[in-house]
């Protein structure tokens, strides 16, 4: 019992290293000389176009990215659009959402293509409701033109050389001190 408790240390981290009275000498064979340290290849790949899933356009948005290999940033701009009726009689009256999402997102890459992204912004956003054709007037308590600051942390597949990109990533938005927790995916393709 005494020795199993004895040689678990030995089972789990190895034997100690022999000492110079055990180890016969070998004789010295010159070190190989390290491998040249050669810097990652620059990403050929700088342009993404991408279609995200809700996300920081709010219900969906058709966006284009720019990376700066140097830094790892992406510049990113969008656009959604989208409008519902909302009234049911001859589909007149609509609600009307435009959205434009700027972004700079940081990449920290993981492993080849693989990334966690970083991301700051702002969501220009349009809302309208029209009037429909029997006189009913709708009235949205907050018409025309807004702003919300948005971010992003997520995941994101890019390859270095071009071809699928896809991501998913918790994207906030907060509008006059109201935060809408809100998340998004997106799929694309790097050139």
């Amino acid at each position: 019992m005494t020795f199993a408790i004895l040689a678990a240390p030995l089972l789990l981290f190895g034997a100690p290293p022999a000492t110079a009275a055990e180890a016969p000498e070998a004789p010295q064979a010159p070190a190989p000389e390290a491998p040249a340290v050669s810097e990652q290849a620059p990403r050929t790949a700088l342009n993404q176009v991408f279609f995200e899933a809700l996300g920081s356009g709010l219900l969906y948005s058709v966006n284009y990215e720019r990376i700066l290999d140097r830094w790892n940033i992406g510049l990113r701009g969008g656009v959604s659009y989208f409008t519902y009726g909302v009234n049911k009689y001859e589909q007149s009256g609509n609600l009307t959402i435009v959205s434009f999402p700027v972004l700079a997102s940081w990449y920290y890459t993981l492993h080849r293509g693989h990334h966690l992204q970083l991301g700051l912004g702002a969501t220009v956003f349009y809302t309208d409701v029209a009037t429909d054709s029997q006189g009913v007037k709708f009235d949205a308590e907050r018409s025309g033109l807004g702003l919300a600051a948005s971010a992003v942390v997520g995941y994101r597949y890019m390859p270095r050389d071009g071809g699928v990109s896809f991501g998913v990533g918790f994207t906030p938005l907060v509008r006059a001190s109201k935060l809408l927790p809100w998340g998004g995916a997106n799929v694309g393709y790097s050139f």
